[in-house]
Order: C-alpha cells, then sequence, then structure tokens
C-alpha cells in the first residue's frame, strides 16, 4: 500500500519555518519589519535570501550538551564541597539559619557576594556566593587565631619546638624585649593644645575658616547664600553664626575671651556669662506690623490656618496682632 501523501498545510496557517509569539531569541532585522504578524514576519525573515542569516531558525541546540568526563567529576566535587562547607555553618550557628543549601528563589533580603555570581539559577548563585562567604570568614578567624597565638609566643606564654620557632620566622630570645625601658602609660590629656582649632573658633581674618567642599555636617545660617563656592558660602554663615549678639561666642568676643572659649569650657562648665544688654541690638522682625509677609513663606505663621478669603500678604500683616501702642512703648 502505497504512503499517503503530505497534506500541504492550509493557507491560512504561517508557513514554515517561523518563531511562535514570544520567542525572545534573536533574529535578523526583526526590528525594522513593520505590519506583519510575529509569525509571518520571523517566516519571511528566516526564507528571504537577501537576509545574511545562518540558515538555522535557532542558534543554539535545545539539546543539553553533555560535559566531558573529567570536568563533569571536577564540577561536581567543588559543588560538592561548597554544600558540605554550607551545611558546616548550619550546624555550627545556632541563631540565624536563613542562609542555607536550599534558598527559594524570591528571597528578598541580603546574600553576602551574590552580585559577584551571574548566569546561572539563583539556587547555584546561591550555593556560590554563600560557600564564598563562608570561606573567607572562616579564614579570617583562622588568621586572628594565629595573630593571637604569634603575641603569646613573642611574650614568652608558649613553648615553641624547633619547626615552629622556623615556621613563625622567630628570632631566638624570647620574650621580644623593650627598646626602652621606661614606657609611661599614654594619657590623653583634653585641656592640651590640639593639633588644629575648630573653624567656629578662629578668628573673623583668619583665611583657614571656613568648610572645605564635601563636608556634610550643619553649617548654621548658610541656607540663606547661594550662588557661590562651598567655602565661601560657609566662610560667610561662619561669620554670621559666631558674630550673632545671642550667640555665647560672640558675647565672649565682647570681652576678649572668644580665644580660651574653647579650653575653658570643659574646665568652666558652670561659669555664668556676662550680662549683655541685648535690648541695645537690633533683632530681626519676623512678623512685621506694617506689612505682611512674602508669599511661599514656609515659617510657622500664627493663626494662619483660621484666615481665609483674602490674600498671602494681607492674612499675614501684624500676624501677631500686636498692638501698635504696646509696640511703640517696646521700643522706647
Amino acid at each position: 500500500m502505497p504512503a499517503p501523501k503530505k497534506r500541504d498545510k492550509s493557507v491560512l496557517m504561517t508557513p514554515d519555518p517561523y518563531h511562535t509569539p514570544g520567542y525572545r531569541g534573536f533574529c535578523p532585522q526583526f526590528k525594522f519589519q513593520i505590519g506583519e504578524t510575529f509569525g509571518r514576519t520571523t517566516s519571511h525573515l528566516l526564507t528571504n535570501p537577501k537576509i545574511a542569516s545562518s540558515g538555522r531558525p535557532v542558534l543554539c541546540d535545545i539539546a543539553p550538551v553533555t560535559k566531558p568526563s573529567s570536568s563533569t567529576y571536577h564540577y561536581e566535587a567543588a559543588r560538592k564541597n561548597k554544600l558540605d562547607l554550607i551545611k558546616k555553618r548550619e550546624r555550627d550557628r545556632f541563631g540565624d539559619q536563613k542562609l542555607g543549601t536550599h534558598m527559594v528563589p524570591g528571597y528578598t533580603g541580603y546574600i553576602p557576594k551574590r552580585i559577584q555570581y551571574y548566569g546561572t539559577t539563583y539556587g547555584e548563585i546561591c550555593v556560590n556566593a554563600i560557600s564564598d562567604f563562608e570561606r573567607d570568614y572562616r579564614q579570617d578567624a583562622e588568621n586572628q587565631s594565629k595573630m593571637q597565638k604569634l603575641r603569646q609566643i613573642q611574650e614568652g606564654r608558649v613553648k615553641l619546638t624547633g619547626k615552629e620557632r622556623k615556621r613563625y620566622k622567630l628570632p631566638k630570645e624570647l620574650p621580644l624585649k623593650s627598646l626602652v625601658k621606661d614606657v609611661g602609660p599614654l594619657v590623653y590629656l583634653p585641656k592640651s593644645k590640639q593639633h588644629s582649632i575648630s573653624p567656629y573658633y578662629m578668628h573673623d581674618k583668619n583665611p583657614s575658616k571656613f568648610f572645605v567642599s564635601g563636608y556634610t555636617g550643619f553649617v548654621p545660617k548658610s541656607r540663606g547664600y547661594n550662588g557661590m563656592g562651598y567655602p565661601v558660602i560657609t566662610n560667610r554663615a561662619l561669620l554670621d553664626f559666631t558674630n550673632d549678639p545671642s550667640h555665647e561666642i560672640s558675647r565672649l568676643k565682647q570681652f576678649g575671651q572668644a580665644d580660651t572659649y574653647r579650653a575653658q569650657k570643659h574646665a568652666d562648665a558652670g561659669r555664668v556669662l556676662p550680662d549683655v544688654n541685648m535690648a541695645a541690638h537690633k533683632q530681626p522682625i519676623i512678623y512685621p506690623i506694617e506689612s505682611g509677609l512674602v508669599p511661599h513663606y514656609t515659617g510657622h505663621i500664627p493663626g494662619e490656618k483660621f484666615r481665609y478669603g483674602t490674600t498671602f500678604g494681607h492674612s499675614t500683616r501684624n500676624a501677631k496682632r500686636a498692638s501698635k501702642t504696646k509696640l511703640i512703648a517696646t521700643s522706647s
């Protein structure tokens, strides 16, 4: 009986060869094609002789490639050693057991050294990273133990044999002798002269009275300066801060005590500062009486949330509702 003839595919079906929708591999010239379905576009690209291609629909073999026996043996042996190291870690630790041999994909916690491994499954990446981390941890602990033992040997607490003496490369006479006979204890004196002075306590004309670029600490009164270099901004802000009449450093400057303020601050913690007439210094007015505040002012305005139906300037005029007669009496 003759074999049945192979029926041709329907004209409604996409002709072979083609890629099914969802294929994420490379297809030559695909990004320049528009107006057709994914299957018909890939079929045209795979059969068009004018397009340079390999002639194979899929470049990589779908069937797994068997590794040579020697490579397979070394790979399995190395993986077994890594798993044994992780299991030993689990046995030695009674607390947190998150890092183990069976890491579930989707775990959002931190895995040390995971960033160094990629190109394989999540479980394989975790095994390599955790075993590498555990190996470094054990090596560091071993180095610390060796350093402690070496210190005991140099102090003469442990006696060694000839082979151990050669391995540690130690001198013949132990314990080691001090080069200086009388070594006094190291004492820190907080009142002693320091190697540097904070910019806060420098003189106003000191060229070093600023913070270097990259300083991330708080600099008082620097918010109002912009459009200049960081050293210039911090210098002007420090001058404004240290010359503020309400600040302790400025009050000490009036009596010639600013230079010794830093040394006396710890010793004379209970010292009372000289009384300064603060009314003699003109204080800035935050809430003016005759006018309102500038729009977009972000500070606190007393009672502003209860006022509405007017502009910001009108609602903030005399925000504290101070009487003019009281203001005149206090100023006089």
